[in-house]
């Protein structure tokens, strides 16, 4: 949000962030990480970096199985990587791929999904793009097509689009490809930590998430579950001793790379935070709260919501565009009066080329699980940002 600034200059921008914080800034971009943590969160990921090697392993092992119990899974089809990035490009680069094969997805993808589906063309294999409807995010009597393709080796896909929040239609793709069987790929980085996610009940054959957004953990931990009848394409690393388990290969931490041990511990902490009975409803609070925005601005004539439909379909997010400003000079005007909000492009100009606004982007506002109900001081705001 801020500029590139000298480094004589940065005390000058502490102060105006301290500021910010003393007059309660209200910060919308969940969507892109969470803030702020729960103190409980900070607390322990700092403690971790006090303890030595001795004391590492345990914390590891505690943690991961706390992360796997979150998730209703067993924890050695779960692997903690560095990012929601490097579990998507594992999930899909450790798929069994030949010349000729088809990959379906959707057009609201975030690029850490496309970028590895493009490398796959220059592998030969296709990548189909299934459009939305009228209704619904994907078309899925093209998908009952596509599926019927013998090629079609995989189905990968986000569960919410992360620039307007529209949730996708997740338990029907997954319904449609089970019969096909093609297994599915979903990003659940825009979902995990706002649901009860059960994901041997859902019946998800690979599952990606994110640990800095809605599941409040530091930044450096994602994950990547693979459902025990799955198999992948991953030599047994050289650092690795082959076990007597007769599972089917998956990757391992040599292929994710070291896991960051404060931010693993920092997520089993914000699974525990996350699963209290008094935050059982902060889904449906903050959609409530996205509802409240919405109605604010909606009869504005210069105002176009995008995805604008009923809140139980969406993430808490409210995206919107202007005709006469753009994206970035709403969202400055409203960060100088205290509201962080997330301008431009959101890493998926797919679905800015679907929505039309992949000149300017959009202003994106997307509430959290702790935000205080501020509602009339964020509609003021915006209306001021948009004279």
């Amino acid at each position: 949000m801020l500029d590139l600034v000298s480094i004589g200059e940065i005390p000058e921008e502490i102060e105006w962030f301290e500021e910010m914080t003393r007059n309660k800034m209200i910060y919308l971009n969940h969507a892109g990480t969470s803030w702020p943590k729960p103190e409980a969160v900070l607390e322990v990921a700092d403690h971790v970096y006090q303890q030595g090697p001795a004391a590492w392993p345990n914390l590891f092992a505690e943690a991961h199985g706390a992360i796997a119990d979150f998730f209703h899974v067993d924890k050695s089809r779960l692997l903690l990587t560095p990012s929601c990035t490097t579990a998507l490009n594992l999930a899909i680069t450790d798929h069994l791929w030949q010349p000729g094969d088809r990959v379906l997805t959707t057009c609201f993808e975030h690029h850490a999904l496309w970028r590895n589906l493009e490398h796959l063309e220059h592998r030969g294999v296709q990548v189909i793009t299934v459009p939305p409807n009228e209704s619904e995010m994907v078309d899925l009597e093209r998908l009952r097509t596509e599926l019927g393709n013998d090629r079609t080796r995989l189905v990968a896909m986000t569960a919410a689009c992360n620039v307007t929040g529209w949730l996708l239609p997740i338990r029907d793709v997954l319904e449609l490809s089970q019969h096909a069987n093609v297994p599915v790929l979903l990003d659940g980085a825009q979902i995990a930590g706002w649901w009860d996610l059960d994901l041997a009940e859902l019946g998800v054959d690979l599952f990606t998430f994110a640990g800095h957004k809605g599941l409040q953990a530091p930044w450096g931990v994602g994950g990547l579950y693979v459902a025990p009848s799955h198999s992948m394409v991953c030599s047994k690393a050289s650092c690795e001793i082959a076990g007597e388990a007769d599972e089917p290969p998956m990757p391992g931490y040599c292929d994710a790379g070291s896991a960051n041990l404060g931010a693993v511990v920092g997520l089993s902490t914000a699974c525990r935070w996350l699963g209290d009975e008094s935050r059982k409803n902060r889904l449906e609070k903050a959609q409530a709260m996205a509802a409240e925005v919405s109605k604010g601005i909606r009869h504005l004539s210069s105002v176009r919501i995008h995805h604008d439909v009923a809140p139980q379909a969406k993430m808490p997010t409210v995206a919107f565009s202007h005709e006469r400003f753009s994206a970035a000079t709403i969202t400055a005007r409203l960060a100088s009066a205290g509201v962080i909000a997330s301008a431009g492009i959101q890493c998926a100009p797919q679905a800015h080329q679907q929505l039309g606004t992949e000149r300017n982007g959009v202003v994106r506002l997307s509430f959290g699980p702790v935000h205080e109900e501020q509602v009339g001081r964020i509609l003021n705001e915006l209306v001021a940002a948009m004279q």
